[in-house]
């Protein structure tokens, strides 16, 4: 900054100084007295222009960290049935909770607490309500494959989705697996583990998909991104499920 401000003030001394006779007549440039105030407003409104420029910060991504995002799936399984449904994102601070709801009956809810390192999923089975709790290392070992993945192939502006202009990329896994996302660089998730497969992004996905270990495929594509205060009451556990442990559940399901 200090060179360019000294180069400036050598530039407008230069002119000051300057013979007139050395100085081309150009046209629309006053000559006489007129002359050395013409180019030193013309250095001075350059110089200010170029600052301004400089000054303006680009479009600033803001972390989503109060609100609901509300993705529209399709779940296409291996024996080639289909089934449409709704996945839900309700974010507050360090606490998500994610219901998947499909028109063949599936519900799932998983609610998590990443501050406090907690994270239960809601079942019913055979009629009853049960609040099992998970671990969140098993979560975030899960997601070690999709760490360090990096983006290529970016189009800028390639679609409007849920009223936010979407650039499409290529996804990189380090095992070598990739997958094509469009995403709104307006916002990113603030938790890591808010999307499994994009673990730190610095965008929000509107619209992907991906396989499953069973095969089927999942697409999801955003319908509503609205931040918006959320209350507390979201993410405590329903009075009329009760807690248990995996194991004890996986017992339950034999």
């Amino acid at each position: 900054m200090k060179r360019l401000c000294e180069s400036f003030i050598f530039c407008t001394q230069r002119n000051e100084n300057s013979n007139d006779s050395n100085i081309l007549k150009l046209p629309g440039v006053p000559s006489g007295n007129w002359k050395n105030k013409y180019f030193r407003i013309k250095y001075t409104f350059g110089a200010f222009l170029f600052f301004m420029l400089a000054c303006v910060p680009a479009v600033a991504q803001k972390p989503f960290t109060e609100g609901v995002i509300v993705y529209n799936v399709t779940l296409v399984t291996t024996d080639h049935g289909e089934y449409k449904g709704v996945y839900t994102f309700t974010i507050k601070g360090s606490e998500i909770k994610k219901e998947l709801k499909l028109n063949n009956g599936y519900d799932d809810i998983v609610v998590l607490n990443c501050g406090a390192g907690t994270v239960y999923t809601l079942q019913s089975k055979n009629g009853k309500k049960y609040m099992i709790q998970l671990s969140i290392s098993d979560l975030e070992k899960r997601q070690e494959k999709y760490l360090g993945f990096t983006v290529s192939n970016e189009q800028i502006n390639s679609r409007n989705i849920a009223g936010f202009s979407a650039a499409k990329g290529n996804i990189q896994y380090k095992d070598g697996a990739n997958v094509e996302v469009y995403y709104t660089k307006e916002w990113n998730p603030v938790q890591r583990m808010t999307y499994e497969r994009f673990p730190d992004a610095k965008f929000l996905p509107v619209s992907y998909y991906y396989k499953d270990e069973t095969g089927a495929i999942m697409h999801f594509d955003a319908e509503k991104i609205e931040a918006r205060p959320v209350e507390n009451s979201v993410f405590r556990a329903p009075a009329d499920y009760k807690m248990i442990s995996y194991k004890e559940y996986k017992e339950l399901s034999q």
